[in-house]
């Protein structure tokens, strides 16, 4: 009752959830090596070898604790059954079996030889020097090498059974859909659509309906930056199709890894924010409420979860109405709420900005078929200036009878000079929202197929807006923005919803960080914030401090409204299927650890992508905290890690024994012993180099996120 009591204490429960986590997470790890050391254990009692000690963890030394006269002892747990003392080692670094005649500390191999010789006296003879026959070297060479893979054999035994475990369980995956394809990326660009699923990665392998969204960015990040990679995917209309997309490079400074522009897809869940984030979500009549879904928008029914934005981007100006299906009291069956949602204006300052050049064109769009490309600069549309670039695709959605777009591009001749050219073209319907809000990526015509830049020089000042009043001029040149809260309470809430940098000084690149990105920032802003502009004009830095103001003809196709993502439970239904399932996945892991090596090798992935001991126990209990078929399905890629890990030809590890052994087979008597040392040596020192760059790259991604903290 006490415990229960405390449980419900806010922090308190935090705290002993978090426990727990850790204590799954340690024991997970624990179970992995036990498991390996008792492959070894096991086949060495059934070889009739000798075994003096099986550890988890090692007992090498005593470990001094900082400022205290006291020491961790060697082992935490030991006891003695039988010949062999069984322990927990101080050192939670792996673990081992100390078999007779067998030691992987170089310096103690002679000292371990002598161990295992046996003298006989014979009368009259000289004495006959054997090797014990239950020492480890006593035993023949196939003999040797059963006990030497049977570590890696067991984790691949326990790999498949831990992910059968997870199955049977059930994984929540969040599947392989794509949900927002962003604006001129390179899946924008080759039609890839919201709604579609990707079935299969590579022309190597075989379509698997349950791909999960993670297989994508894994492979993606193995494929590198330079390399097309093939896509099977099944559109929103059945049609499968094949799509060769080369991932962009745009993102490398954020992501370090290459990207093709699809997020994962979002339901038809309504999820309202929690406070302090709560400010963003839309006022609606009557009240949305948290885990409602979407049915129904402006009286067409909702059929999958993409429909959702592309239904509101096709209606940005008017109010909604939405009907949802509500759950109702326990027992009782949901109903359906219409809820008026009304539209959301764009917030600014009121400087158009002028419009750069086409930077992508969608493949089978009109502006394909019309015969746009990639650097034409749109200089009209239907004989009118542009206006503003941001309101410009809002303004060319279709109108449901049959209307037709005239634009003007200037488009360079093979001497450089631009000359006009026109172009009619037939909108189509939207399917997803035409800004890439978060990373300041081009903005489209998505009726059109049509990317484009915006620069951060002004093209002209909306009357009455706060720029007017700022006396912004054309032509000038915005190179900083600020940031300013209305009091430390405004800035605190609108920190802790955006980030600790959220106030600080943007210094426009027209790359990651431009026009776009500040006006994405503006619409997550509280409403009393202020922008302070810097720009340039006729060589002088000139600043102003500007209100927020609202858009007359450019609105929030979202709404702000925001939407659980899609995860689906895969639950196997029979022993069978799980062991299918947890076959398939170790089957996949392996898979994946041998690529990551091939790529390391060839330097098309990084070194600087691996993690140490730390950066392993940080993301186990990131899985940890999803739940326990989430940490076992962790564990089943850390067993099979170990597996392949372990069995590369090093010496020290049991791959390296395995080419002693297969020498010795082949020679027929085995390897020069001072040899073996000096090569044991080596690998010991190969992989405690390998271990130390690895820990400093964990070191430097912490050190990077504290320093994020701090700033």
């Amino acid at each position: 009752m006490a415990a229960a009591a405390l449980a419900e204490v806010p922090w308190i429960g935090g705290v002993l959830s978090q426990v727990l986590v850790w204590l799954g997470v340690a024991a997970g790890l624990t179970f992995v090596i036990f498991v390996h050391e008792l492959g070894h254990f096991l086949v060495a009692k059934a070889c009739g070898v000798k075994c003096e000690k099986f550890y988890v963890g090692f007992d090498f030394f005593e470990i001094p604790i900082p400022l205290t006269p006291w020491k961790i002892p060697r082992a935490l747990v030991k006891f003695q059954w039988g010949e062999t003392e069984y322990g927990i080692g101080s050192l939670p670094l792996g673990g081992y079996v100390k078999m007779l005649g067998q030691d992987d500390d170089p310096t103690k191999a002679e000292a371990e030889a002598e161990r295992t010789r046996v003298v006989q006296e014979v009368p009259g003879q000289p004495p006959q020097v054997t090797l014990d026959p239950r020492s480890y070297p006593a035993k023949s060479v196939p003999q040797r090498m059963a006990i030497i893979s049977a570590g890696v054999v067991m984790n691949l035994i326990f790999a498949v059974l831990l992910a059968a475990a997870a199955y049977h369980l059930g994984v929540k995956e969040i599947p392989a859909v794509a949900g927002y394809v962003a604006p001129g990326s390179p899946a924008w660009q080759v039609g890839l659509v919201p709604g579609s699923k990707i079935l299969q990665v590579g022309q190597g392998g075989r379509p698997y309906e349950h791909l999960r969204f993670e297989d994508i960015t894994t492979a993606l990040a193995l494929n590198g930056f330079d390399r097309q990679i093939a896509l099977l995917v099944r559109r929103p209309d059945g049609q499968e199709v094949w799509y060769h997309v080369e991932p962009s490079d745009r993102l490398k400074a954020l992501t370090k890894r290459p990207t093709l522009g699809v997020t994962s897809a979002p339901s038809r869940e309504i999820r309202l924010r929690k406070p302090p984030a709560d400010y963003l979500d839309p006022v609606t009549t009557p009240p949305l409420q948290d885990r409602d879904r979407v049915v129904q928008i402006a009286g067409q029914p909702v059929a999958a979860d993409w429909e959702v934005a592309a239904l509101l981007a096709q209606h940005p100006a008017e109010s909604l109405t939405i009907v949802v299906q509500r759950a109702a009291e326990p027992g009782q069956p949901p109903h359906e709420v219409s809820v008026v949602v009304p539209p959301r204006r764009m917030r600014w300052v009121g400087t158009i900005m002028e419009i750069g050049p086409v930077v992508a064109v969608r493949k089978g769009s009109p502006a394909e078929a019309a015969g746009i490309v990639v650097g034409d600069r749109i200089v009209a549309v239907d004989d009118q200036p542009v206006g503003d670039p941001f309101s410009l695709p809002q303004r060319l959605l279709p109108d449901g009878q049959g209307r037709t777009v005239r634009l003007t591009v200037m488009r360079k001749d093979r001497q450089g000079a631009e000359q006009p050219r026109t172009f009619t073209l037939q909108p189509q319907m939207p399917l997803q929202y035409h800004v890439d809000f978060g990373t300041g990526g081009p903005l489209a015509i998505e009726s059109l197929g049509i990317a484009y830049t915006v620069t951060s020089k002004v093209h002209a000042v909306a009357p009455g807006s706060p720029a007017e009043t700022a006396q912004l001029e054309p032509g000038d040149q915005v190179v900083e923005v600020e940031f300013v809260p209305s009091g430390p309470e405004a800035r605190q809430r609108e920190a802790a919803v955006l980030s600790s940098d959220a106030f600080r000084p943007i210094v426009l690149d027209n790359d990651l960080k431009n026009w776009a990105y500040v006006l994405t920032r503006m619409q997550f802003s509280l409403p009393d914030t202020q922008v302070k502009l810097t720009w340039i004009r006729d060589g002088q830095r000139r600043s102003a401090t500007l209100p927020l103001a609202e858009s007359p003809d450019w609105f929030d196709e979202s709404r702000h409204l925001a939407f659980y993502p899609v995860i689906e439970l895969r639950q196997a239904q029979s022993l069978g299927e799980a062991l299918r399932l947890g076959a398939r996945e170790s089957y996949e892991r392996v898979k994946e650890v041998l690529l990551v090596l091939h790529r390391l090798l060839t330097r098309r992935v990084s070194a600087t992508n691996l993690s140490g001991p730390a950066g392993i126990i940080a993301v186990a209990g990131g899985f940890a905290s999803q739940g326990v078929a989430k940490l076992l399905i962790f564990l089943t890629m850390l067993s099979a890690n170990l597996a392949v890990l372990n069995f590369l030809p090093i010496p020290a590890l049991d791959g390296g024994h395995m080419l002693f052994l297969a020498a010795e087979g082949l020679r027929g008597k085995p390897l020069d012993e001072r040899l073996q040392v000096r090569l044991t040596i080596a690998g010991v020192i190969c992989l405690l180099g390998l271990m130390v760059f690895a820990t400093a790259m964990d070191v430097g991604r912490f050190v990077e996120i504290l320093q994020e903290w701090f700033s």
